[in-house]
């Protein structure tokens, strides 16, 4: 297991911030494409009344 180490000198935390991984350019945008997919299709279900989140509640007081 690797030694932990609390940084106190800020200059070591920016440094050690600055070297964090960073995301690509490409996987945001493929995370961008995900959402928008996931989002037009919930937008659809939801339009055609089969949202995941069960079937369209009836207006009150209205009976057929």
């Amino acid at each position: 297991m690797a030694q932990i180490k609390i940084l106190t000198d800020p200059a070591e935390i920016l440094k050690a911030r600055l070297n964090q991984p960073r995301m690509s350019l490409e996987f945001l945008r493929q995370q961008e494409e995900r959402h928008r997919q996931a989002s037009e299709e919930f937008s659809k279900a939801v339009r055609n009344g089969t949202s995941k989140y069960g079937p369209k509640k009836e207006a009150a007081g209205v009976t057929r």
